[in-house]
């Protein structure tokens, strides 16, 4: 008997935990705010972009958008770019920190915090952005992320 409860509750225990993490896909746009200075062998970078973000699978609403970064880029595909995005607006944002990829890898995001609804999410995965895409021709550049994430309730 006490190892069929045994059973019973770590069967619940790992379906509410599995059923909390849940998968996100966004598109964040942008008109493209950056500049990048020459300095001979890599390049620095400095980027402020704001506009919006549509929801295509997840737990979140769409909304403003704001991501900045900054780094160093070298000739042989290496960097140290990185920054921020803060999603939402007023008291129900949450914001990831995200890394450039490297040699054409993409790009890796987590979250750091959020507040409001989002107070105490967590989640990480990837994010590209398009060279050619339909959002460019208004012309806007468009960031497409996917991943995992939890909000506690």
């Amino acid at each position: 008997m006490k190892n069929l409860i045994l059973i019973s509750v770590l069967a619940a225990t790992s379906t509410a935990t599995s059923a909390e993490e849940q998968r996100i896909e966004l598109n964040n746009f942008y008109p493209l705010s950056q500049e990048n200075f020459d300095l001979g062998d890599h390049i620095f970078h400095i980027a402020d972009n704001k506009g919006g973000f549509e929801v295509i699978e997840g737990p979140v609403d769409g909304g403003l958008a704001r991501c900045l970064g900054s780094g160093f880029g070298y000739q042989d595909g290496t960097n140290s770019i990185s920054g921020i995005c803060i999603f939402g607006e007023g008291e129900d944002t949450f914001t990831m920190r995200w890394k450039a990829g490297e040699k054409g890898a993409a790009n890796s995001w987590e979250i750091i915090v959020g507040t409001g609804r989002y107070d105490g999410m967590t989640g990480e995965g990837i994010a590209t952005t398009d060279i050619v895409s339909m959002y460019q021709a208004l012309p806007l550049r468009r960031t497409h992320i996917v991943g995992t994430v939890e909000i506690p309730e």
